[in-house]
């Protein structure tokens, strides 16, 4: 009897480890932030695992991705009161369901998808960002839109191709979200810019303050006027 109860003991611990390690508490996802003082942001670097993204040659969009994501978190850890997280952090294969999902489980406020673009030709080239076409012209990812383009434009020099709608699978986000090009592979220079640290680093710097300054923007629910009783 008391072996029969050791070894269900052991069973049952090993299934809550499992569950945990497996996601079942939210997906993979991380809680929501314990302190309402927090303002989470969400990154996601696009594409990752099976998914490629762009590619020209030996060169992934999810590497690049990656690393400007990565480098724009650890500029966002350093801004009091804010808190980066990652969709994913290593190249790991993940639906746009499941990262959107991780974002809303960890109460983000906003939702950034970083990407690199593609043509058929090697000549197109700069810079643009996308909102989903679900959104009204007054919803904020306009607003978040326009502060990631135009602080860009302003550090890299390149192209601004605008702000652009389309169906984009961030139509499920609840919180102001938008998809930002960040120039393309299809192009030998841009390429070469987007391989360059130096780069990658101007590139996380001017959507950290785009990033910043919609932040600083955008009341709290604390300021939010209230409608007159």
């Amino acid at each position: 009897m008391k072996r029969l109860t050791v070894v269900l003991l052991a069973v049952g611990g090993v299934v809550v480890l499992s569950l945990a390690l497996s996601g079942a508490f939210g997906g993979g996802a991380c809680p929501p932030s314990p302190d309402p003082s927090v303002t989470v942001v969400a990154l996601d670097a696009g594409h990752g695992g099976i998914d490629p993204g762009a590619t020209a040659g030996d060169i992934y969009e999810k590497t690049i991705t990656e690393q400007v994501v990565t480098k724009l978190a650890a500029l966002l850890r350093e801004l009091p009161g804010v808190e980066p997280v990652l969709t994913r952090v290593a190249d790991e294969t993940i639906s746009n369901a499941d990262r959107v999902r991780r974002a809303e489980d960890a109460g983000a406020v906003l939702y950034l998808s970083v990407h690199t673009n593609a043509s058929t030709g090697s000549q197109a080239h700069g810079v643009e960002v996308w909102v989903d076409k679900t959104r009204s012209l007054e919803d904020p990812s306009f607003a978040l839109a326009d502060a990631l383009l135009s602080e860009l434009v302003a550090a890299t020099g390149a192209r601004d191709r605008g702000i652009r709608s389309g169906e984009l699978y961030i139509h499920r986000a609840s919180m102001p979200a938008v998809s930002v090009e960040v120039g393309f592979l299809s192009n030998p220079e841009e390429r070469a810019w987007l391989l360059d640290p130096a780069y990658q680093d101007l590139v996380a710097q001017a959507l950290f303050e785009g990033l910043a300054r919609f932040l600083e923007a955008e009341p709290t629910e604390e300021e939010t006027p209230s409608s007159a009783s």
